[in-house]
């Protein structure tokens, strides 16, 4: 918005540029009130020419107006750019809010869902040495399967109630 409306501006002051040749006066009334004009009144005293009318001269005209022209585009150009980095360092801002940003409750329980399931399937793989019997493993096991029930069935007392020990391991979070 700001870029269109600098825009209209400078089109503006290119326009009225050359129909601003004429004398210009100044004069004071005998209220003491002072006026601009083109043409002071008859009776005016203290008349000041404020500024004068220029012949037209074709060749500066065009000269001018195309070097008025080139700075417009390299200003639109500048404009356009400092646009574009605006919008992209909106962009990494809103892109870093968003990984600063605390996870939402669903987030919170899918990304726990998904670390129980994986800790099970690793589980899983182990062979019965790892565990030293199958009693064990069923144990280990059948805990983060608990742990999963438990997270699904009421997911603010899961998190408000952490678990002290993973199995037989104390958790440490």
């Amino acid at each position: 918005m700001k870029f269109l409306i600098t825009i209209f501006f400078l089109i503006g002051i290119l326009l009225w540029v050359p129909t601003a040749n004429a004398d210009i006066y100044s004069w004071t009334d005998e209220n003491g009130v002072k006026h601009f004009g083109n043409q002071p009144p008859e009776n005016a005293t203290n008349v000041k020419i404020v500024s004068e009318e220029q012949p037209h001269d074709a060749a500066a005209d065009k000269q001018s107006r195309e070097t008025q022209n080139k700075e417009l585009t390299e200003l639109v150009k500048d404009l356009e750019a400092e646009e574009a980095q605006q919008a992209a360092e909106d962009r990494k801002k809103a892109a870093e809010a968003e990984q600063n940003r605390e996870p939402t409750k669903q987030e919170r329980v899918a990304a726990e869902k998904e670390r129980l399931e994986t800790k099970i399937a690793e589980l899983e793989e182990q062979p019965l040495e790892y565990f030293g019997s199958q009693k064990n493993k069923r144990v280990r096991i059948g805990y983060y399967r608990y742990q999963l029930e438990n997270l699904m069935a009421d997911p603010d007392k899961y998190f408000s109630n952490p678990a002290q020990f993973e199995g037989n391991v104390k958790n440490t979070d």
